[in-house]
């Protein structure tokens, strides 16, 4: 498979990469370093040209590049460390690059999605991810009569939204990004209790809700795959 960074793909026939795994400022981060060749180019300028994409083709300010090692994972890196070299007798060039993921688990091109209808406190749905690692689900609730203090636990993990959620709301649990919204706004403040993960050998969601409540929900589980 060829390495795609960005909109740059790499020639995997000049390309290595090499992976590991740091502690860097407290947290544990994946370092990506990439080698390789630029052949083939008719003119030095041609050389310097992919050269430059390849420099260009991750930030060094944020990690907003999508790196894609392995068919149907990415994981965000920003570059850290960039060395070029070319020579224009063997009308050729080098490159190393140096990538750091803060999030150090690759992710799944495409979320899994599956539809859950909820007609009591206290009802299931079981899901499994597909990496080697824990995934971090979103979890939207429709509500179709008022819910209160709706909660959805892992068997392990459980978060509350300590308040109502009226009919044709809709209540969502944010893992991966710690987030709880309410019609868009954010209501996180008005939660307690840690966001439930998806293990790949399998879990059982359970949402429960105060007896006031109607305990009628269409929602929707969505999570990416996850690779250590």
């Amino acid at each position: 498979m060829a390495i795609t960074l960005g909109t740059y793909t790499f020639d995997p026939a000049h390309t290595t990469v090499r992976e590991t795994h740091q502690e860097i400022g407290g947290r544990r981060e994946r370092v990506v370093e990439i080698v390789g060749l630029v052949v083939g180019e008719s003119t030095v300028s041609a050389i310097d040209a992919v050269l430059d994409a390849i420099l260009d083709a991750a930030s060094p300010e944020d990690y907003s590049a999508a790196l894609s090692i392995r068919p149907g994972r990415q994981l965000f890196v920003r570059r850290t460390a960039f060395k070029r070299e070319r020579s224009s007798d063997a009308m050729a060039g080098s490159f190393e690059l140096s990538l750091h993921a803060r999030d150090p688990f690759e992710h799944s091109l495409n979320p899994t999605s599956q539809n859950w209808s909820i007609a009591a406190s206290g009802a299931t749905v079981a899901v499994a991810a597909g990496g080697n690692h824990a995934s971090e689900p979103v979890i939207a609730i429709t509500a179709e009569g008022d819910l209160v203090n709706p909660a959805i636990s892992d068997g392990v993990w459980s978060i509350v939204y300590n308040g109502t959620v009226t009919a044709g709301s809709v209540l969502i649990f944010d893992g991966p990004n710690a987030r709880v919204t309410l019609d868009g706004a954010d209501v996180t403040p008005y939660t307690t209790g840690l966001f439930p993960e998806i293990a790949p050998e399998g879990t059982t969601l359970m949402y429960t809700d105060d007896p006031a409540s109607s305990h009628n929900a269409e929602a929707v589980v969505s999570f990416h795959d996850r690779w250590w």
